[in-house]
């Protein structure tokens, strides 16, 4: 069997092997010091964020994102040998310097990659998003939170209509506008609560990680280590907006938390299986022979665009399956059929 590892995939993968290996080669102290373990905990959580963060990186193969998280990786290294020495006021500057670059490099990642798949990740979080705060909503009866949530429902959806159709540049552009519209609702919801009300959600949220943590072991999946680094970044910045002022994004992103924990608990850390992304290839193929001949015969431009992306993100699909990202590959396969429903419906 020929290996699929590329010339290019080495750096990543020795870089891998290095954040793992440092996952699990903290050194350990003769004493028990409050100071010690507290930035002990610091860098072992970074040591997972850079796991996540390489994950992340590796999807977008943005080369400035890689040589940066390369970065993060030796600041990390270095913050573990001056903990092993015992200088903690350094090692936790460094840790901190080596967290600073690995957000960076989620960020240059992020800024990397294509529209199409930035608006696909906006679909998952604004459903999550609005099913949160549609609950706080109706509990807390708030008439105005409501207004604003159902005016986001209908931008959120003809966002979905127009990036279904190919115009990704308006969707985000309308998916802007539903965000706006969510965050003035968490900001009414927010202010309804209090500031100790979100303290309280802060602290359960924290609690929630916790116990997630606990329960798992010392041996988690990659896939646990990774939503758990997810909603722990995503607490930490519900926080930094409740201090800059922002009670309503800070109510969103506690609720990102809770909803990327849950996902653990509820199993749905395993992700999709192969077989499964088999399947949705296989319905893919019949559905789209079928349509074939109807598509060319309608002459129908747009039906015919429709068609050929689609086609195109099922080979996306297929070959982020047998590169093993079946997260990236259902996503993919996914857009695949809704884009064959579009030119369906077109060609009635």
């Amino acid at each position: 069997m020929r290996s699929c590892i590329s010339k290019k995939s080495l750096p990543l993968l020795a870089m891998s092997a290095l954040v793992v290996v440092a996952m699990f080669t903290a050194p350990a102290t003769s004493q028990a010091q409050p100071a010690g373990d507290s930035v002990r905990n610091y860098i072992e959580r970074t040591a997972e964020l850079l796991l996540w963060s390489h994950e992340l990186v590796r999807e977008t193969e943005s080369s400035p994102a890689r040589r940066v998280l390369e970065q993060a990786v030796e600041l990390h290294r270095r913050s573990l040998r001056l903990l092993e020495n015992g200088k903690l006021n350094e090692a936790l500057a460094v840790g901190r310097r080596a967290r600073d670059a690995m957000w960076h490099s989620v960020r240059i990642a992020r800024e990397s990659m294509g529209l199409e798949e930035r608006i696909r990740i906006r679909v998952e979080r604004f459903r999550d998003q609005y099913a949160n705060l549609m609950e706080r909503a109706r509990e807390a009866r708030d008439e105005q939170a409501l207004s604003f949530l159902e005016r986001a429902r209908h931008q959120g959806s003809r966002a979905q209509d127009l990036y279904r159709q190919g115009d990704f540049k308006l969707a985000w552009k309308l998916f802007e506008q539903a965000n706006d519209l969510m965050n003035r609702s968490a900001r009414l919801l927010a202010d309804h609560g209090g500031r100790d009300h979100l303290e309280q959600e802060f602290e359960r949220a924290a609690d929630l990680i916790d116990q997630t943590k606990g329960r798992l072991g010392s041996n988690p999946t990659q896939r646990q280590r990774q939503l758990l680094a997810e909603a722990e970044e995503a607490l930490q910045r519900a926080r930094q907006a409740f201090d800059q002022g922002q009670p309503g994004r800070a109510l969103q992103m506690v609720n990102l938390s809770n909803n990327l924990v849950r996902r653990v608990s509820y199993g749905e850390e395993k992700g999709p299986t192969g077989n499964s992304i088999s399947r949705q290839l296989d319905r893919f193929d019949g559905r789209a022979d079928r349509l074939a001949d109807p598509v060319r015969e309608s002459g129908s431009e747009q039906a015919r665009k429709m068609y050929d992306r689609a086609l195109g993100l099922r080979e996306r699909s297929a070959a982020a399956r047998k590169s093993g990202d079946n997260e990236l590959a259902l996503r993919q396969i996914k857009s695949a059929h809704d884009l064959l429903h579009q030119a369906e419906k077109l060609i009635r």
